[in-house]
């Protein structure tokens, strides 16, 4: 005997699935919930193909777990390689020379800034240092506190990982009849994995954009003045990896390429500014083209579903909101309320 309509069960579903959102972020578990879904659709992805030369379960089963693996290595491959890349890179200039850049850029600052911000800007490597061990020393419970974050973070997306691949692998199994309210439930949750992966991968599209266009300003532009960027190939790297954050990780990539092109000069820093604000102008229409035209979005509803989620949720809101507002309109598009 079913103890709940059709109509209740869709009701159920739909409030727990909202619950489920609402908490992800607050309980500090959007890196989890990044890392599962990331490795579910890689491993799903890869297994589609593999599944038109390959017949039966164990067979399926056999090959989504050789995925995982082999997914998991190239992973830990990619990241100590980018590690060790760029301490190759941050090496191979020097720690003298870099300090040296620093002291140039100070004394720049000072003889530019200093007469209208005096006291403003350290005179040298060591009085910035002193400034920085001073700030630590201040905020100690506050670096504390982001130390256990970050470790919070990590061990939740390896969980993450493995939830994924379970999941992926659980999703070979032969069908059975279903439950009315855990067939519902199953639909969210493929809904949600749709979003996922439309606004993922097409950020991975804005984020190699942008990571090109760095590489035509950084490689080709300022060489052809003679000017070559310091840390250049780490900066690319760090490009590609922040603009997988909308909008905010072009930021952060922007001012850490403004930082750059300071050490040289307070002309090319601001040259390199001008650049970036057109490029970051540009992700504007190109986040309109790529993701509005995957979950059928207009730009300006992508930044206001990203404002007030940041309103409430802070930076993670900030990061999560294209995902959630597309699983959103969605599940309104199927049930034919837009």
């Amino acid at each position: 005997m079913q103890s709940l309509s059709n109509r209740q069960n869709l009701i159920a579903s739909y409030i727990l699935m909202g619950i489920f959102l609402l908490s992800v972020i607050p309980l500090h578990l959007l890196a989890s919930f990044f890392a599962g879904f990331l490795i579910y659709e890689i491993i799903i992805s890869l297994s589609s193909i593999v599944e038109r030369y390959i017949d039966g379960q164990r067979a399926r089963i056999f090959i989504s777990i050789l995925l995982s693996i082999i997914t998991i290595s190239l992973l830990a491959f990619f990241i100590t390689s980018l590690i060790s890349f760029v301490v190759y890179d941050l090496k191979g200039v020097g720690l003298h020379s870099i300090n040296g850049k620093v002291d140039q850029t100070l004394l720049h600052l000072q003889a530019e800034i200093g007469k209208y911000l005096p006291g403003y800007i350290p005179d040298s490597v060591t009085e910035l240092k002193d400034e920085i061990f001073a700030f630590m020393k201040d905020n100690v419970t506050t670096l504390k506190n982001a130390s256990s974050d970050i470790l919070h973070n990590l061990v939740t997306m390896v969980m993450g990982l493995i939830i994924g691949i379970l999941v992926a692998i659980h999703g070979f199994h032969r069908r059975t009849p279903q439950p009315v309210f855990k067939s519902l439930l199953i639909q969210r949750i493929q809904k949600l994995s749709i979003s996922f992966r439309n606004v993922v991968f097409a950020q991975i599209k804005i984020s190699a954009i942008n990571t090109l266009l760095f590489i035509l300003f950084a490689f080709v532009l300022l060489p052809i003045w003679g000017v070559h960027l310091p840390f250049a190939k780490t900066l690319t790297i760090l490009t590609f990896m922040f603009g997988l954050i909308p909008i905010l990780g072009n930021l952060i990539s922007n001012t850490l390429t403004f930082i750059a092109a300071l050490t040289i000069s307070l002309g090319l820093a601001g040259v390199a500014l001008l650049y970036l604000v057109l490029v970051h102008k540009l992700e504007y229409f190109i986040n309109a083209k790529i993701i509005g035209h995957k979950i059928n979005a207009n730009a300006w509803e992508i930044l206001l579903a990203m404002l007030i989620f940041e309103s409430i949720f802070g930076l993670s809101g900030l990061i999560a909101a294209p995902i959630f507002y597309a699983y959103l309109k969605l599940e309104l598009k199927d049930a034919r309320l837009i």
